[in-house]
């Protein structure tokens, strides 16, 4: 006797999935629903919290990864306009639940995106089929777009008085939500990137942060996770992503990271093209830009040999970067210009990533203006040294300084 056929919709809610949501599917990791503004902040927790290093200690093990995910996401809060855009978004927002805006009001849906693949099921209801997907009582998602009109909620909950409306009206009040869903980071990356482009346009760092499409920008990344060396604190093994800045455009003293994105994707592409590198960090690098006969995979491979040999064996001096020159972008820039010799695609005379270590074990990386001045940076009126000038500026100095023999910065970079 052949088994019944499995019923075309489902009859009951499977509660113990998880919480059940509307929904309308749209495409297959896409669903759009209504939500009260409470259940998505139970979703997306307070994005101020994963810019606050002294708060992240005290998160759970699954609200540091959320904050972490976040942050290669997202714009930063502090020091940008984002926190003064956020009041302003939450007054509008108030006097629109209010009522005084009457009916001329409007907010965005929320762009969130969950990485873990919702289960969907069909229902049948009074108007035809009802889709409903199942979210994980303890799911945690990012925003990828509607970040600022997020916090706006979040001012408005914490002080409800001092916008003239209640915290009840905050938490339920119906918002739209976009829910990507099943998708890898990367793809949230890029989906945060197109979303912003054609806005409020994000800064350098942010933009190359997110576009997963650029070759450098993708390999840059494949080098945060692929090189490996011991932290300079710990002594722990770990990967090159926790002493990169993927979300800031400078960094400040205090900081423990040793460099930026923008400055370690310079270093990508100065080692895949050498020295006509400089004049390409700022600009998109194409699957078709890469060296003739090479595909990404290959490119990839190739500089992770020699980062990871620059950042084992001179970690001492970058993790001293506030005191050095190695981790300046032009400084770096130009590391990987001559590391560009040590790729099977440049030209002759080749060398050896332990020939490229030997080449460099002499140089004097102290921030010293005696020995770095006219090269890295220049000699400020106090008698520092400043190395605020970009990548095409001291690039090209800098890397003559390092690797030509004949040039007399090269012995002057020595000591000698």
């Amino acid at each position: 006797m052949s088994e019944a056929p499995a019923a075309k919709y489902a009859t009951r809610i499977e509660v113990e999935k998880g919480q059940p949501i509307r929904v309308m599917p749209v495409r297959e990791h896409l669903s759009l629903a209504t939500v009260t503004w409470g259940h998505l902040s139970r979703i997306v927790p307070d994005p101020r919290r994963a810019e606050d290093p002294k708060a992240l200690p005290y998160l759970s093990a699954a609200e540091r990864e959320q904050a972490e995910i976040r942050n290669e996401i997202q714009r930063m809060i502090h020091g940008t306009k984002k926190k003064e855009n956020a009041k302003d978004y939450a007054r509008y927002i108030a006097n629109g639940v209010a009522g005084i805006r009457g009916e001329s009001w409007a907010t965005p849906p929320f762009a969130l995106w969950v990485p873990q693949e919702l289960e969907h099921v069909e229902a049948e209801g009074p108007f035809g089929v009802d889709h409903i997907a199942y979210l994980p009582f303890d799911a945690s998602g990012v925003l990828m777009d509607a970040e600022t009109q997020h916090l706006a909620h979040i001012l408005l909950s914490e002080n409800p008085a001092l916008y003239g409306i209640t915290r009840e009206q905050v938490t339920s009040r119906l918002v739209c939500v976009e829910i990507y869903h099943g998708l890898p980071l990367s793809a949230a990356r890029q989906i945060f990137h197109d979303r912003n482009l054609l806005g409020v346009i994000p800064n350098k760092n942010v933009a190359l942060n997110s576009d997963s499409n650029d070759a450098a920008t993708s390999i840059t990344f494949a080098l945060m996770d692929r090189v490996l060396l011991p932290h300079p604190l710990t002594g722990q093994e770990v990967s090159l992503k926790s002493l990169v800045a993927t979300n800031k455009r400078q960094l400040k003293v205090a900081d423990p990271e040793w460099m930026t994105l923008s400055t370690l994707r310079s270093f990508t592409v100065t080692t895949i093209f050498g020295r006509s590198g400089f004049e390409k960090t700022s600009g998109a690098v194409t699957q078709q830009d890469l060296p003739k006969g090479y595909n990404k995979q290959a490119v990839e491979d190739a500089i992770v040999q020699v980062a990871s040999t620059l950042f084992r064996d001179f970690a001492e001096h970058f993790a001293s970067r506030t005191s050095t020159v190695i981790a300046a972008p032009a400084v770096l820039a130009a590391l990987g210009a001559v590391g560009n010799r040590c790729m099977p695609w440049s030209e002759a005379p080749n060398r050896s990533t332990e020939e490229l270590s030997a080449l460099l074990s002499d140089v004097i990386w102290t921030r010293d203006p005696e020995v770095w001045n006219g090269i890295a940076g220049k000699t400020t009126a106090s008698g520092a040294l400043s190395v605020a000038g970009g990548v095409k500026d001291n690039g090209s100095k800098t890397a003559t300084a390092l690797e030509d023999a004949k040039s007399p910065t090269f012995a002057r970079i020595r000591g000698q």
